[in-house]
């Protein structure tokens, strides 16, 4: 296993959400793996199953607050493990009422009602390994 730095996976966040910077081996992949544990952790640790873009956007200000990351660094680790579903969240629901109403339908008594339009609305959720 890599060794993000002398700390601990707790302490990292903890620096990040104290806003301290910590110590990455200066070379990319180390810094780019160290991005994507921290963001694997602090995505898992807000309401992602429910909210996975309001969790995304959380965990973005979190890190460009802390200043030791850029967007697009954050942006490309959140695009490395997005992923199409059919499998709607709450906030996506919520905001395509169509596709609520859709699967309410689908969900009742009258299966046979519901019509297949083309191709279904799919969402992007995020899907990072779980880290100790």
């Amino acid at each position: 296993m890599l060794s993000t730095s002398q700390y601990d996976l707790n302490e990292i966040i903890q620096k990040v959400k104290s806003k301290s910077p910590f110590e990455i081996k200066d070379n990319e992949r180390n810094r780019s793996w160290s991005l994507r544990v921290i963001v694997s952790k602090l995505y898992y640790s807000l309401n992602y199953e429910n909210e996975p873009q309001a969790s995304r956007q959380k965990v973005t200000q979190i890190l460009l607050y802390h200043g030791q990351f850029s967007r697009e660094e954050i942006e490309k680790t959140f695009q490395s493990s997005a992923k199409e579903t059919t499998d709607y969240s709450i906030e996506f629901l919520k905001q395509n009422p169509e596709v609520a109403k859709a699967e309410a339908l689908k969900s009742k008594e009258f299966p046979d009602e519901t019509e297949e339009e083309g191709e279904k609305l799919k969402e992007v959720k995020y899907i990072f390994p779980h880290y100790g």
